[in-house]
């Protein structure tokens, strides 16, 4: 096995090599410029017609320089020959060597025993004779060409005969890899395109052994299709599955862009293949439509947990796809979507599909010249499943509102009225039959809220000014009682209850003008501070001495604070407090998120969170990355369930990064699977980042 791979790494490697470098372009001299040259000693042979310079020669011509101890030039014919030392600087980079004999005027030359260096890629190529054809075309003799700087460079191909046409290929003959001075493999022939923007080729390998996969071994070639469009082709290994082919596609025109994904697995054992698909695109439409797509489809329930890389993929339980249309008039707005939901851990023929649902939505706008607003929601649904009640819904809410200002209270009532009107194939009971039902009910609202703000001059530091507003705010909001049960049930829309309710709350927020003393002047709200609670006056009215009524007027406590003390760190709370909590519950937080975390802005950064639902999750999480290491780079990830006492997730990331190659080596534990993964990747090379089975992940 290892010495399959090992194979593997090398022909990949090979043919990475053969599409991974681009070259810039070499001196080009303009022979409309004048020449000018500086020496210790100038001296001219008349009869020949050719000056002749001795000691720190310095010929130039436009944006090139030539550096070199002597140096011959015929103005005439537009030859220099030059040796000793020699040096020719452009902005695309700089040759060096022995001798050099360069015609100005077409740009043509040799270089003896020298080197080209290009700094765009920072390629080193050296030769024993170096032959500038044309100002695209090179000729290259018993040459070495590598991304590392220094005299012993980490890794290097070395040639017998090497053809380079710049933006087009270059052509090797006898080629032969080397790590340090070690000969590692040998080919008789490279082909590569040689461009200096983005490069088709294969990418760096990546290798590894999962308990779900076990061991794997992913290639990927990357072709570009134009300025706009590309596309990568994987091809993956996996002892426990089987072998796996993949297909992204990347586009962007003038007013659409996104990707495709398509992922298929075939097993070793009969039955075992999947297949993946995933669809992203967003952009415009004719008639100033906005359009988004997201489809994502799967055929096997465990895919996800095989090939999911971070929580959030391998514990997915769904797929989701949707299409969306958007079109604005102003304040109007007008919205539609298909959506579909496939369980993956459950028979999907009972859940509810919205195909399609279209929503219209006006803000307030002035009812003629009176003091009155009025808007209008209204949202049609079409409800469709395999097994279990079918139907459409039409909603309508329109509603008026008399905004007004009350001293320093800013007032806004409204009155609005919901209309459902349903038609449903199948009652909730399971009995055939279709059905009109319709059903309106009056709700009333007022909201008041107000804010007041101070100024406060000096502070820490580079702190000018700070200011401080406080926003409270209250609303109160009824609902009638009124019969549903009669309705058809799809979701929550189909049973407004009984509201007889008070909301209140608070927020403050800090912002601190800084004038730091080498910048320009700049804002930082470094506190954000909220408090807001509801009384439902229905709950009031029970009897708390009864045991059967359930006496809960206040709901929870809802505290949500973001602290930036500088904006390189934050806390982040968002919790809710029972005061009341009900028989049995023996905590009275109902769920909480505490998260902290700060950064450097160097490649150093800590952060820490804590998440708790009460009866259901409880765990805590950090994540640590750092380069004060340099050249490794690390980062640890740790997820630990406080209900159960065990670890949830453990994943170490390390690089080692050299000045021209980088190797990746990453450890995973979680409770479905353990893995580890090897990555090389040499400058100007890409690499495989995930597997190509991992939807939503790039290569």
């Amino acid at each position: 096995m290892f010495r399959c791979f090992f194979l593997f790494m090398l022909v990949c490697l090979l043919f990475s090599v053969m599409a991974g470098f681009a070259v810039a372009a070499g001196p080009s001299l303009d022979e409309d410029q004048p020449v000018h040259l500086d020496a210790d000693q100038l001296d001219y042979d008349q009869q020949s017609g050719e000056y002749q310079a001795v000691g720190e020669v310095v010929l130039r011509q436009g944006e090139m320089t030539l550096f070199a101890d002597e140096v011959w030039w015929h103005p005439e014919t537009g030859e220099a020959r030059a040796r000793g030392d020699v040096r020719l600087l452009d902005p695309s980079g700089e040759m060096t060597g022995d001798e050099l004999s360069l015609e100005l005027d077409s740009g043509r030359g040799r270089l003896s025993y020298g080197t080209i260096f290009l700094r765009d890629r920072n390629l080193h190529v050296t030769g024993d004779s170096i032959e500038r054809l044309s100002p695209v075309d090179y000729r290259i003799e018993q040459g070495e060409f590598t991304t590392c700087d220094g005299e012993n460079p980490a890794w290097k191909f070395r040639v017998s005969d090497l053809e380079v046409t710049l933006g087009k290929f270059a052509r090797g003959r006898h080629a032969r890899f080397y790590l340090k001075n070690i000969p590692v493999f040998y080919t008789p022939y490279v082909l590569y395109p040689v461009q200096t923007e983005r490069e088709s080729g294969l990418l760096m390998p990546r290798y590894g052994y999962s308990r779900n996969r076990g061991w794997q071994l992913s290639g990927a070639y990357y072709q570009v299709l134009a300025q706009n469009q590309d596309m990568t082709f994987y091809l993956d290994y996996f002892s426990d599955l089987g072998i796996g082919k993949g297909l992204e596609y990347r586009y962007a025109f003038r007013r659409q862009e996104g990707e495709a994904k398509i992922y298929h697995v075939s097993g070793f054992d009969e039955g075992e293949n999947a297949l993946a698909i995933d669809w992203r695109n967003q952009g415009w439409l004719p008639g100033k439509i906005r359009s988004v797509a997201a489809v994502e489809y799967v055929d096997d329930e465990e895919y996800f947990s095989r090939f999911g890389e971070v929580a959030g993929e391998y514990n997915k339980d769904k797929t989701e796809s949707k299409i969306f249309l958007s079109r604005a008039w102003g304040n109007r707005n007008l919205t539609a979507q298909l959506k579909h939901l496939n369980n993956l851990d459950r028979d999907t023929d009972r859940t509810l599909q919205r195909l399609p649902q279209v929503h219209f939505s006006s803000l307030l706008q002035p009812v003629g010249e009176s003091f009155l607003f009025a808007r209008l929601d209204t949202t049609y649904d079409h409800f469709y499943r395999d097994e279990g009640q079918s139907g459409q819904r039409l909603l309508l809410r329109p509603a008026l509102s008399a905004p007004f200002q009350l001293g320093f209270l800013e007032v806004l009532p409204e009155i609005g009225f919901t209309q459902r009107f349903y038609y449903a194939d199948e009652d909730s009971s399971g009995e055939s039959g279709s059905r009109w039902e319709q059903k309106g009910v009056f709700d009333l609202g007022v909201r008041m809220s107000s804010s007041f703000a101070r100024v406060f001059n000096g502070g820490p530091g580079n702190v000018s000014k700070i200011q401080h507003v406080i926003s409270p705010e209250i609303a109160y909001t009824y609902v009638p009682r009124h019969g549903e049960d009669d309705l058809p049930y799809f979701d929550r829309s189909d049973r407004l209850a009984h509201v007889h309710r008070i909301s209140y709350g608070l927020t403050n927020r800090l912002t601190a003008r800084i004038e730091p003393q080498d910048g320009a002047a700049f804002y930082h709200e470094f506190l954000y501070f909220r408090l807001s609670q509801e009384y439902d006056i229905v709950e009031s009215r029970q009897d708390p001495l009864n045991p059967l009524d359930n006496f809960r007027p206040f709901s929870a406590l809802r505290t949500e604070l973001l602290l930036r003390p500088t904006r390189w760190s934050y806390v982040n709370l968002d919790s809710r407090y029972d005061f009341e909590t009900a028989a049995g519950d023996s905590m009275k937080v109902a769920d909480m998120r505490l998260e902290f975390g700060a950064n450097d802005g160097r490649g150093n950064d800590v952060s820490a969170s804590y998440h708790y639902l009460r009866d259901d999750q409880e765990y805590v999480q950090g994540e640590l990355r750092t380069s004060f290491l340099d050249p490794v780079h690390l980062r640890y990830l740790h997820r630990y369930d406080l209900v159960v006492g065990r670890d949830l997730e453990k994943v170490l990331d390390v690089e080692y990064r050299a000045q021209c190659w980088s190797v990746f080596l990453t450890l995973r534990d979680r409770l479905e699977d353990t893995e580890f993964l090897v990555t090389l990747s040499l400058s100007g090379l890409g690499r495989i980042a995930n597997f190509g089975g991992v939807l939503g992940g790039g290569g």
